[in-house]
């Protein structure tokens, strides 16, 4: 059974809200990644609240991506997500060892960094890519989508997210959710909705008891004060093809490729995503370097064939 996010409304329209359980995503990500325990917390955080975000932002063949840059030991953190529950991502430091605070809990702000930027890129077919900014204001990923959400969309939100492991650093559970105001919603309710988020059951408590997304928002927004709209399947984002790694060594120079066939007798293409390692022969790149080449000397044929023509017209 894969992981789920549920969207709802409440029932004075107020706002809506999702709430997702990416136990599982978030642990598949972790073992692609051999990612340490605090790497497994920060990417599983980013995981679930990028996917969050698409499907409150996102529709039809849109995707998004985000990249956290808190200037932390972890790197930079850089997740994607389209609109039909795919969602992946890495950290550049996924090794990273465990930072504690000092009543020795995992320290995710300071693997993250709280000095950096905060960056999505949404992007549809046949438009531009849409590029919203923001800062990182606290590191613990929540809090920054959360900022992002405020600031730069102008939609009063929160976010909150949460990866729990076991003793063995595998994933005991994850989950989160996202709340917004939609138009209309008065001050009142507005301030209704803080009252509830500050006497909300921790997240971490309500995710251990393992009752899924809805026990979330039971507890947020009142068990009997919300329509559900929609139930979404989520998880990792499917690993392409090798044939696609191989396209991308297409676009590269002939002497590159030239060299990997001479000088290492092959060329390993690792997934940034996925981990996942793809190994090519050097009877698979002389296919590849024959593309590369043709398209050189057509390319260079088209250059000449300009030259003349611009010499012809200078002439006259």
């Amino acid at each position: 059974m894969s992981d789920q996010l549920i969207k709802v409304i409440t029932k004075d329209e107020a706002f809506r809200a999702f709430a997702i359980d990416g136990t599982k995503l978030v642990q598949e990500a972790a073992s692609a990644h051999h990612a340490s325990r605090i790497a497994t917390v920060v990417l599983g955080r980013a995981l679930l609240a990028t996917e969050i975000l698409a499907q409150a932002t996102l529709k039809g063949e849109e995707r998004l991506g985000v990249k956290m840059d808190g200037k932390g030991p972890i790197g930079n953190v850089v997740t994607e997500a389209d609109a039909h529950g795919a969602v992946r991502g890495y950290v550049t430091n996924p090794q990273l060892e465990p930072i504690v605070n000092d009543d020795d809990q995992l320290n995710v702000a300071g693997a993250v960094g709280n000095h950096g930027s905060f960056q999505v890129t949404k992007l549809a077919p046949y438009s531009k890519p849409y590029l919203g900014q923001s800062i990182i204001v606290s590191g613990e990923i929540g809090d920054d989508f959360t900022y992002y959400l405020t600031q730069s969309e102008q939609i009063p939100s929160v976010i909150g997210v949460g990866v729990t492991m076991n003793p063995d650093d595998t994933v005991a559970y994850a989950g989160g959710f996202l709340v917004q105001a939609l138009p209309g919603a008065t001050d009142a309710q507005l301030d209704q909705l803080d009252e509830h988020l500050k006497q909300m059951t921790p997240l971490s408590e309500l995710l251990s008891e393992k009752k899924g997304p809805l026990a979330v928002l039971d507890d947020l927004l009142g068990k009997d004060n919300y329509t559900s709209l929609a139930s979404v399947a989520v998880g990792i984002a499917a690993e392409p093809p090798k044939e696609a790694y191989g396209e991308m060594l297409a676009t590269l120079p002939s002497h590159e490729v030239q060299a990997m066939i001479d000088e290492d007798g092959g060329a390993e293409v690792v997934g940034r995503f996925s981990g996942k390692k793809h190994y090519f022969e050097s009877d698979e790149l002389e296919g590849i370097l024959s593309k590369i080449l043709k398209r050189e000397a057509e390319a260079e044929e088209k250059d000449d064939e300009k030259s003349a023509a611009d010499n012809e017209n200078k002439q006259d």
